[in-house]
């Protein structure tokens, strides 16, 4: 029998959060519409442009960013 219970270690909310997309027209924000394991297509709510963002982009954008917070030697 526990005698007091254990917390869980903090996790950070944001760590797989894919970045938010903002219109490259209007700057408003980009809605998912469709979602698969290649290609993800966002569309903005206020002037219905569409892009399509390919999976392999959102690997480099988490790349950048970890290496941005990377200790340099």
């Amino acid at each position: 029998m526990a005698l007091h219970a254990v917390s869980k270690p903090e996790e950070d909310p944001d760590e797989d959060r894919e970045p938010s997309v903002v219109c490259p027209i209007c700057r408003g924000q980009m809605d998912t519409v469709y979602d698969r394991h290649h290609q993800r297509v966002v569309v903005c709510v206020d002037c219905q442009s569409g892009l399509t963002v390919p999976s392999t982009a959102w690997d480099i954008a988490r790349i950048k960013r970890e290496a941005r917070w990377m200790p340099e030697p």
